[in-house]
């Protein structure tokens, strides 16, 4: 029976292709005028074949096969469209358009020939070709009207607005309005910057769904972010969502300077169940960033724990949340927050630096170590949270943890700031354990990664002059450091005391007594004190003494110093 009918097709399309020969006087076949019975039989045996295989997919042989009933047949439509129906599956789209242009100068009141033809032009960028098939497929076949969008976006493409909006329109009067149209000619007035335009289709769409206030509320937005605020009261007087619309009359008050009516109006909205959290953070961020007074502020970050809240399982919500706290210098609130949002959703790498970065400014390290081993199962290629691990085993006296984390985890470090910073916590991490070649070996490669790091520079100089080793090269550092940074107390302490190594006295009294000047610190000012007596003045090293006694970090000898009257090193 399958056969049967593919002979009828065949035979069909050979009888169209007599007919066209005698109604075209114009048209001068290759090689023949007309065919023999043999030849036809021939032909339908090979195309016969050919569909055969191409419903087996074997789209190689089809072509063949059908290259071979061309030859005999070269001014049949059928054929040479199914040529160029295989060359595009293959891919071969200039070669395909030979073939679609033959078929449709045969036949071109074919819809599939045109639309093939058309496709083919559009994957060439074409455009204007792919247009001209589609105008005259609209407008010479029935029930091709659905093309009407193809070709708008056509015109869009060519930067033909006005006949793309005609295009549209018609389509409209066959479809009747709806979205997808509504946002292809929101681009278009948008680029033009037709807002009136943009307005009137958009109230169409509104009109349209009586009872869908998604739109209103979309279209207030637009209105708002443009600054057309009247227009937008306008369209927010017909919203039936009372909190809907009170959200977005916040954001107007915002606009407006209003922030107080703002907040107002903010609060019943955030806590109602009928608006989206998305839209609750958006405008909880608006306050933020309007936020003039106190209470503003204050206000602003109950709103914040209210909407917490609401969404204990969002991860969003809760991020955000730390967030306000955090800008609102509310530290531990913001801790609280972002522990809470990576629970939830613990593969945030950022919400995890947030933590560690609190954590470390309030000096809460066993936290810290924590955090960041457990961040680490997330992110094991982040040299940062090492940093951070490294460093709370440091402080914590850890030292051959600390090592061991900062060694791993330099290896992933991409910038030579980070990488200077984990080699100098290196070396002050062996220095603690007076492993002191392995200190300095550290402190060399900081160096070489960043020779102004002044970390690096004040702790390797410093440690060297307690050790009278290397002096020059702990002078030339200290030297550098102050330089750079001639106001720094710790740093003009360390040069003096390298100084003060070097029994240059004179010179060291000079950064140490503005060292001291500058910072109550009892190492400091014992130091101050120490040079002093070397230059035989000992009653005010005395005193220098008795100052630093008062303050942390002073020696333990500080009070014999102080009852002898006599330096002891």
């Amino acid at each position: 029976m399958r056969a049967f009918i593919i002979s009828g097709l065949v035979l069909l399309s050979l009888g169209t292709f007599s007919q066209k020969k005698k109604a075209n006087s114009d048209f001068t076949p290759i090689d023949v005028t007309e065919l023999s019975p043999g030849e036809k039989l021939k032909a339908e045996t090979i195309i016969i074949d050919a569909e055969r295989e191409l419903i087996l997919e074997n789209y190689f042989k089809a072509l063949e096969l059908f290259k071979g009933a061309l030859e005999i047949t070269p001014n049949d439509a059928v054929v040479n469209f199914k040529i160029a129906e295989i060359l595009t599956k293959n891919g071969d789209n200039s070669g395909a358009l030979l073939y679609a242009t033959k078929a449709l100068e045969l036949d071109d009141s074919n819809k599939y020939y045109l639309l093939l033809a058309a496709e083919i032009h559009k994957s060439l960028s074409n455009y204007k070709e792919a247009t001209i098939i589609y105008q005259k497929m609209i407008d010479t076949i029935d029930g091709t009207e659905e093309y009407l969008f193809d070709l708008a976006i056509l015109y869009q493409f060519q930067g033909e607005d006005e006949k793309a909006l005609e295009t549209y329109s018609r389509a409209e009067e066959v479809f009747g309005a709806n979205e997808i149209v509504l946002r292809e000619k929101q681009k278009i007035y948008l680029k033009n910057k037709d807002y009136e335009g943009l307005m009137k289709e958009w109230d169409k769409l509104i009109a349209d769904h009586p009872g869908e206030d998604s739109y209103t509320v979309e279209l207030a937005q637009f209105l708002i972010a443009h600054n057309m605020i009247d227009e937008a009261k306008e369209r927010l007087e017909k919203l039936k969502n009372n909190q809907q619309r009170d959200l977005l009359m916040s954001q107007i008050m915002l606009t407006e300077g209003n922030v107080g009516k703002a907040l107002e109006l903010a609060e019943s909205t955030i806590k109602s169940p009928e608006i989206d959290s998305p839209s609750k953070l958006q405008i909880l961020n608006s306050l933020l960033q309007n936020a003039l007074s106190t209470e503003d502020f204050e206000k602003v970050m109950q709103l914040a724990e209210s909407l917490a809240s609401q969404y204990p399982d969002t991860y969003e919500v809760q991020a955000y949340t730390g967030d306000v706290m955090f800008q609102l210098e509310n530290q531990e609130r913001a801790r609280y927050y972002y522990l809470r949002a990576v629970e939830i959703s613990p593969a945030n790498y950022n919400t995890w630096q947030n933590i560690l970065r609190i954590e470390a400014n309030l000096n809460q390290y066993d936290s810290v170590i924590i955090h960041a081993e457990r961040a680490l199962e997330y992110f094991p290629n982040q040299a940062p949270l090492y940093y951070f691990c490294g460093t709370g085993y440091l402080i914590k006296k850890q030292n051959k943890k600390a090592v061991q984390v900062l060694e791993q985890g330099k290896r992933y470090a991409t910038n030579n700031q980070l990488k200077t910073i984990m080699y100098g916590q290196i070396g002050d991490a062996y220095n603690s354990m007076k492993q002191y070649d392995k200190s300095y070996a550290a402190y060399e490669d900081a160096l070489e990664a960043d020779p102004t790091n002044d970390h690096v520079l004040n702790n390797y100089s410093y440690f060297l002059s307690l050790r009278s080793e290397k002096m020059d090269k702990a002078l030339a550092m200290s030297s550098k450091l102050v330089e750079l940074h001639p106001d720094n107390p710790t740093y003009l302490d360390t040069h003096g005391w390298v100084l003060y190594t070097l029994e240059k006295y004179e010179e060291a009294l000079v950064y140490l007594r503005k060292a001291a000047n500058l910072q109550d610190d009892g190492t400091v000012i014992e130091h101050y004190g120490d040079v002093l007596y070397k230059l035989g003045k000992v009653e005010e090293a005395v005193e220098q003494w008795k100052r630093a006694s008062l303050l942390n970090d002073a020696s333990e000898l500080i009070n014999q110093k102080i009852e002898l009257k006599k330096l002891l090193e």
